[in-house]
């Protein structure tokens, strides 16, 4: 049994979604509900690459990582990815109803719960993934989210998580310095991100919670971002102001998937050129032994 629906949690059914929440989430119920519906011919490099230019390379690291078939958390799934669907037995977690009503057109189950209290059996899954969640959380969430997941993963189980830094990124850290308010409310206010933390930072979170760390994959660490930051550096004054508005122009709109191409290019080739400190975000997968 996966679910331990007789343990001290209690959930109510509402539609396809579990869930073990009294109400909803006021920051995030419908705030993020993207959902990847893209398949991919094969698992080749060519036929996965629209996924790798869209998402990093999370989506193909995790098929890497984690076999055909297998029991598969996503915490933080918003609407979900069909190809995760279509490979594995899904369990969708997310904060909002909204979300979790997409991801249960493609997952098996979807649960609306806290991921620090997830109502699932211990050592009941093969492989516990999220994608731009950890940063999301408190010190304290981390360190109690990775203890459940040690308790609900398999020995041998895998852990690959995709999230943000705080980066010394030469665009990033010079926004950063000229106006660290305005920083602190566009790149953490905003999006509900409760504290950036290094890379060093982020790995002693995983070896405290008993993992053994695998394997890393760092991103976007040129001066080349996303338009999603731009659009954010748009709000600084002064000729900053107008270089972020200039970008956010040039890498949205009709110019968006071309931008993101290039993104992914310049990365996957001069990327290697740059600190890892530089690096935007990064990808940890981790066993427990």
């Amino acid at each position: 049994m996966i679910l331990d629906l007789a343990g001290a949690l209690v959930g109510r059914k509402l539609g396809p979604v579990w869930s073990f929440m009294d109400r909803p989430d006021d920051f995030y119920e419908g705030r993020y509900n993207n959902r990847m519906r893209h398949v991919p011919w094969g698992d080749g490099w060519l036929a996965t690459l629209p996924l790798r230019i869209v998402m990093q390379s999370y989506p193909t690291t995790v098929a890497a990582e984690v076999r055909k078939g297998a029991t598969v958390v996503e915490i933080g799934c918003a609407g979900g990815l069909t190809w995760f669907g279509r490979r594995y037995r899904m369990i969708g977690m997310d904060l909002s109803q909204k979300a979790l009503q997409l991801a249960a057109e493609d997952y098996e189950i979807v649960l609306q719960c806290d991921a620090t209290r997830m109502p699932l059996a211990n050592e009941s899954v093969d492989a516990v993934i999220s994608s731009c969640l950890f940063e999301h959380l408190t010190d304290p969430q981390k360190t109690a989210l990775l203890a459940e997941t040690t308790r609900v993963l398999k020995p041998g189980g895998k852990l690959v998580f995709l999230y943000d830094l705080r980066t010394e990124n030469l665009v990033i850290a010079g926004y950063r310095r000229v106006d660290p308010k305005l920083y602190q409310r566009m790149f953490l206010d905003h999006d509900g991100h409760l504290g950036y933390r290094s890379i060093d930072e982020n790995r002693n979170f995983f070896r405290a919670a008993g993992l053994r760390i695998t394997r890393e994959i760092f991103h976007k660490r040129t001066p080349l971002q996303s338009n999603s930051v731009w659009q954010k550096f748009a709000k600084w004054p002064g000729t900053l102001g107008r270089v972020g508005r200039i970008g956010a122009f040039l890498t949205g709109g009709p110019l968006r998937l071309p931008m993101l191409t290039l993104l992914w290019a310049t990365d996957a080739t001069l990327g290697r050129l740059f600190p890892k400190t530089h690096a935007r975000g990064m990808i940890t997968v981790a066993t427990k032994p």
